[in-house]
């Protein structure tokens, strides 16, 4: 019975180490979600990068379909893009890409 005395403590801190280092690497603030939030946010850092060069690309493109700077060029090679047409009077020489190896 002096000997379970004497161990008991030391089983007790034991048991309480082991607890909490498990939920230290396991938790939900624990090092093993840290990781992984850590690498959501760098995907979404990510995708943020994208989504504002898109937003830029978006802007540059409205504005050069506003109304007080009208780029008539620009208004008339999306137009001949989109509708696919071309001016009787041009020619059109398709080129393919070289193959890249």
């Amino acid at each position: 019975m002096d000997a379970i005395k004497r161990i008991l403590p030391s089983l007790f801190l034991a048991g309480a180490i082991a607890y909490f280092g498990y939920h230290a690497l396991t938790g939900e603030q624990g090092v093993l979600n840290w990781i992984v939030v850590k690498t959501e946010i760098s995907e979404a850092e990510a995708e943020l990068a994208m989504a504002q060069a898109e937003r830029r690309a978006l802007e540059v493109t409205a504005s050069r379909l506003r109304s007080d700077s009208l780029d008539l060029d620009y208004v008339e090679e999306r137009a001949r893009d989109i509708l696919n047409v071309a001016h009787p009077r041009e020619f059109i020489v398709e080129i393919e890409p070289e193959d890249r190896r």
